[in-house]
């Protein structure tokens, strides 16, 4: 059995794919693979602190029998494999840190993990809240051109931490236009 990790933001169009699918799901993944099996403990002690996250969902697919059309999809050959997605990313990233519960929890929070929220700033870099007081000032179909144009650029090759800054910004977009 051949098994792939799915870390991805809810709002992610993979990861709702891969719910409706029901192929991002623990339960129906067994670890059998030296690999595999080393990292499942890790890997299952994640799923279990973000469970109840608003804004991440951690799944796995068992590349030989429900989910091998998802992992073909997603050109996995080598297991374990770990893809993350972020928000308008339909291809996905091979992640390529540690495999151990500390560098995945820290890699989830420092870059998958809704820290923001328009109605609760708490969390908020003064660079968000300063973005957030701009775009409440604006049209909705501005806001909406911003997502649009924004959507368009996720796909393109960037420094990681203006990646970043394009995600939070259209999370901010789209909390607005709920």
């Amino acid at each position: 059995m051949h098994v792939a990790g799915f870390l991805c933001e809810k709002q992610a169009r993979m990861c709702s794919t891969c719910i409706q699918q029901k192929v991002c799901v623990s339960s129906l993944t067994f670890w059998l693979l030296g690999h595999c099996k080393s990292m499942k403990p890790a890997w299952d002690q994640l799923g279990d602190e973000f469970a109840g996250s608003s804004s991440v969902v951690i799944g796995d697919a068992d590349c030989t029998a429900s989910g091998e059309e998802i992992c073909q999809t997603f050109g996995i050959k080598g297991y374990p494999t770990i893809k993350y997605f972020l928000d308008g990313d339909s291809e996905g990233t091979d992640y390529q840190g540690g495999r151990d519960y500390d560098s995945l929890k820290a890699f989830v929070e420092d870059t998958l993990e809704v820290k923001c929220s328009v109605t609760d700033q708490e969390l908020c870099t003064d660079k968000e809240k300063a973005y957030i007081e701009k775009m409440k000032t604006k049209p909705s179909e501005d806001r909406v051109k911003q997502i649009t144009r924004l959507e368009k650029m996720a796909g393109d090759s960037m420094k990681a931490e203006l990646k970043i800054w394009l995600r939070q910004r259209l999370q901010i977009l789209r909390m607005l236009e709920l």
